[in-house]
């Protein structure tokens, strides 16, 4: 079996979307032929994490360093968990004075692990990760070093997601994207509009869901069922409205999984409609997804497609898209034949979710084979092999 470098600064422990990408491509990478070996951090202050993740790297081998990022700091002076929530919400303005990103103080030690584990290791190519940014440095000078064939991936197109980085970052840093561009062998990214952003010659390699996970048993929630996963702070005003919206439906509920910024999260407390679940470990989330009526896709601001709804394609429960930029969003579930799409008005969202109710055995039949993170390991696989000069079998 072949090995894989592969460098990842968010890595189960932690939770939330930025560890589910590597986590699921390395969990069924060996199947393919290559073992990963993760370079990672130590424990760093962070307010999601879910120990059942380390699972499914156990086919993998984590090599964790020191490092004076500030979440690493932060960890060894006693933050964690709830603590860090507002304080991590707000940080990234108040760090923008570090190039390319709050993780640089990682490359050092990430550096010479790197370069301890290809010396004792010999892997035969490197993955890396971004965000941060600072993986992307460690992959190009480990390359440099080793001549190693260099595969880089962005999950988003500036250390600051869609929103650009103040401007003197900016420049500095389009420099930098291209010269990775241009050192790397394979570059990938989870979506088209990331793609687009990254520049020319990049490949999508969509993200995705686990099979695996999605033949738990359904958890049935009360009522007409409407769920949404992940954690909303740029939707204060589409929620509301959505949730106003519910009054013309009796017996619908919307449960919201992951955290609610404080604001709205007091405007929708009162209403006897909207049940707050909060942060809960991702196994537990899929069975939630099994078990729903409907599974809301609400966009965010500047974000081509996020994490939740190829999941929600998983769990083959109907599919309600609102909300700003849903383009791409919109295009995957048509594709798929997965839902419908609704303004934010609630003539138009009290038909849509009518429709779901009466159509949802339809809304689950459609394709979903390019979304299964298995099959996303095999084509990873397959490049990689023809990067190191072995042919697909």
């Amino acid at each position: 079996m072949k090995r894989l470098l592969v460098i990842s600064y968010y890595t189960p422990p932690l939770g939330l979307s930025g560890v589910m990408r590597v986590t699921k491509l390395c969990k069924f990478l060996p199947e393919f032929g290559w073992q990963p070996l993760i370079l990672t951090v130590k424990p760093v202050a962070y307010y999601a994490y879910d120990l059942d993740l380390l699972s499914d790297l156990k086919a993998a081998r984590l090599y964790r360093t020191e490092s004076l990022d500030p979440n690493r700091l932060l960890f060894l002076m006693g933050f964690k968990g709830a603590r860090l929530q507002g304080l991590q919400a707000t940080g990234s303005r108040r760090l923008t004075c570090l190039f390319p990103d709050s993780k640089i103080g990682w490359l050092p030690f990430a550096l010479a692990k790197g370069r301890r584990m290809i010396q004792e290791q010999y892997p035969s190519a490197i993955y890396a990760t971004a965000p941060p940014f600072t993986s992307l440095l460690v992959a190009l000078r480990l390359k440099r070093y080793f001549r190693l064939p260099l595969v880089t991936d962005f999950r988003d197109p500036w250390p600051t997601g869609f929103v650009p980085p103040p401007g003197w970052q900016k420049p500095l840093l389009t420099r930098l994207r291209k010269r990775i561009l241009q050192k790397s062998d394979l570059v990938l990214a989870v979506n088209r509009g990331t793609a687009k952003a990254v520049g020319p010659g990049v490949m999508v390699l969509e993200n995705g869901f686990d099979p695996e996970e999605f033949e738990a048993e359904p958890v049935r929630l009360d009522g007409f069922s409407i769920l949404h996963v992940g954690n909303l702070w740029e939707n204060e005003t589409e929620l509301i409205t959505f949730a106003q919206a519910l009054s013309s439906i009796p017996d619908a509920r919307l449960y919201l999984a992951g955290n609610v910024h404080p604001a709205t999260l007091s405007w929708l407390r009162p209403n006897p409609q909207v049940k707050f679940l909060g942060t809960l470990p991702h196994k537990e989330v899929c069975r939630l997804m099994k078990g729903a009526d409907v599974l809301f896709y609400l966009g965010k601001p500047n974000q081509p497609v996020g994490l939740k709804l190829y999941e929600y394609l998983g769990a083959r429960r109907p599919i309600l898209v609102c909300g700003p930029d849903i383009k791409e969003a919109e295009e995957i579930v048509q594709e798929c034949g997965a839902g419908v799409v609704s303004d934010l008005n609630a003539p138009g969202l009290t038909a849509a979710l009518e429709r779901l109710r009466q159509g949802a055995e339809h809304f689950a039949q459609g394709p979903r084979d390019r979304f299964n993170r298995r099959l996303q390991a095999r084509w990873l696989a397959a490049r990689l092999d023809e990067l190191t000069g072995k042919r697909e079998p």
